[in-house]
């Protein structure tokens, strides 16, 4: 019978992979380093999951995320067995300061890259038009620079987003802001913004290149938000939802 220390693994790498892919995961790595699901200790997860475990799954997911995901399972069987700290190192934490952010020029997000995919409907997730959330709503006067401002500011809170842009409903960039390079995002604003003329659609979102693109028409506007694979995709979709345009 498998014990306690397998059934934790197995069951927090489920939420990440189908039930069967991590069983056969978890079993297979630990079979390799001569270990049993019956007899495995804490100890000895926390050296599979800094190590080979890791290994495996980043074959079937960006590094990012593995590392993620495995970092919250170590921390989690650290708390429950303390003689089993765990063995992943801690990440520096993201500079979120509003002097990381590095303004945009228009012609900046012009320019190759990401401007050259082609999207269609198909690429993209819808959000559920029977979803409701309570969250509060935000108001914004987009004709105004300064708002501008404050709802770049008020999405770049956010823990890991990277970069926000407000555009126009044609997918022209007004202003944008980013802690990383978002070159070319431009391209993957018009082909988003064609869809939304295209279709009733309030809220989607795209992955590319291991960044999650979301975004939400506001009336003659819209955001983009660009986030990468520590971010809590559910929550940023809740906040763009609850984004409104005051005329």
């Amino acid at each position: 019978m498998t014990n306690a220390v397998y059934a934790m693994t197995v069951q927090a790498l489920s939420g990440v992979v189908s039930e069967r892919a991590a069983e056969t995961m978890v079993r297979t790595v630990l079979r390799d380093q001569q270990l049993t699901p019956e007899s495995v200790t804490a100890q000895d997860m926390q050296r599979v999951l800094s190590g080979p475990l890791l290994a495996r799954l980043q074959s079937v997911m960006p590094r990012e995320r593995a590392q993620m995901e495995l970092r919250q399972l170590s921390m989690s069987m650290a708390a429950r067995y303390p003689k089993a700290p765990t063995l992943f190192l801690e990440p520096a934490p993201e500079d979120r300061s509003a002097a990381a952010w590095a303004t945009h020029a228009d012609d900046a997000l012009t320019a190759t890259g990401w401007g050259d995919v082609d999207l269609g409907a198909d690429d993209f997730e819808f959000d559920d038009p029977e979803y409701t959330a309570s969250a509060v709503k935000r108001h914004f006067r987009l004709d105004d620079p300064a708002e501008q401002e404050d709802l770049i500011q008020t999405l770049a809170r956010v823990v890991g987003v990277q970069s926000v842009l407000v555009c126009r409903a044609n997918g022209e960039v007004i202003k944008a802001r980013s802690l990383r390079d978002s070159t070319a995002l431009g391209g993957v604003v018009a082909a988003t913004a064609l869809l939304f003329q295209r279709r009733a659609l309030q809220l989607l979102s795209v992955d590319l290149d291991g960044r999650t693109v979301c975004m939400r028409p506001l009336g003659a506007y819209c955001v983009a938000v660009v986030a990468g694979p520590q971010v809590n995709v559910g929550r940023l979709l809740v906040d763009l939802q609850q984004l409104q345009v005051v005329a």
